[in-house]
């Protein structure tokens, strides 16, 4: 068995595609959401320790409190502290982020033009910290992190300055963010915005220059942001290749077997896309 664990839950598609993998692979396990208020996650703790458990994936809010409780950490998650899979090994809990690896293998060939690059993430929140930690270890030149809260922007600045000193990094308001459109090669928008229909765009892309791709990390629906883009011609993704790759990573870590990609991803846009 293999769990999910979140709070909340339900709303993960995470279930639909890692069974679709383990059917797959004739594995005879399962993986389920277990909804875990953080008061109730070292009792849970003790459940993941379980013979017949494999590991699980995290989600919000336990990716930093579930560091704890694990044996051991890899260093990458220990400095981002945000650990989103355990899995066994030698009889000990392991943590690992599947996150940064999962967003770079989504890129597919944009990842190429990363060295040397300057850009721009939109937010400072977890996914912003794997996000930001992949792309620095992908060798770009400079990052700018805008953000409502200076703070927090800050803090993820502070992080991936730890681990990546000849950086160049900046932190930004929003309205300073819109003003650096102009000299970015690549825009991320991490943060919630378009998860709700009729949110709009954290910045506008009128001003960028033509070539520079976006990539939203929400993928259930077209945000305004990746809309503004298609109008504006530029080349642009959505998250759901991340959150398959992410997933990915995970299930092998788990089985020690390749993932199934191509099923993977049929029974997440049928989950999606139930017309279709």
């Amino acid at each position: 068995m293999v769990f999910i664990l979140g709070h909340p839950v339900e709303h993960s598609l995470s279930p639909i595609f890692q069974n679709e993998a383990l059917r797959k692979m004739s594995l005879p396990w399962a993986y389920v959401p277990l909804d875990v208020e953080p008061s109730n996650l070292p009792n849970v703790i003790g459940t993941i320790r379980s013979e017949n458990v494999r590991g699980a994936n995290v989600t919000v809010p336990l990716k930093i409190l579930i560091l704890r409780h694990l044996d051991k950490v890899d260093p990458s998650a220990q400095r981002l502290n945000s650990v989103n899979t355990i899995y066994k090994k030698g009889g000990r809990l392991h943590g690992t982020s599947t996150d940064g690896d999962g967003f770079l293998l989504s890129l597919g060939s944009w990842r190429k033009s990363l060295r040397g690059s300057r850009g721009m993430i939109i937010g400072a929140g977890g996914a912003a910290r794997a996000v930001g930690n992949a792309l620095a270890s992908s060798g770009v030149k400079s990052l700018a992190v805008a953000n409502w809260d200076a703070k927090e922007a800050e803090g993820l600045r502070a992080v991936l300055r730890q681990g990546f000193h000849k950086l160049q990094m900046k932190t930004l308001s929003l309205e300073e963010g819109e003003r650096a459109v102009p000299d970015c090669d690549w825009i991320v928008q991490a943060t919630s915005l378009g998860l709700k229909e009729g949110d709009p765009s954290p910045v506008s892309l009128k001003k960028a220059r033509p070539g520079t791709w976006v990539l939203d990390l929400i993928y259930h629906r077209q945000t305004k942001f990746l809309r503004d883009a298609g109008k504006l011609k530029l080349p642009f993704k959505n998250g759901l290749g991340m959150l398959l790759h992410q997933g990915a990573l995970s299930f092998e870590l788990w089985t020690g077997q390749k993932a199934p990609m191509s099923n993977m991803k049929k029974a997440l846009l049928l989950a999606l896309n139930p017309k279709h």
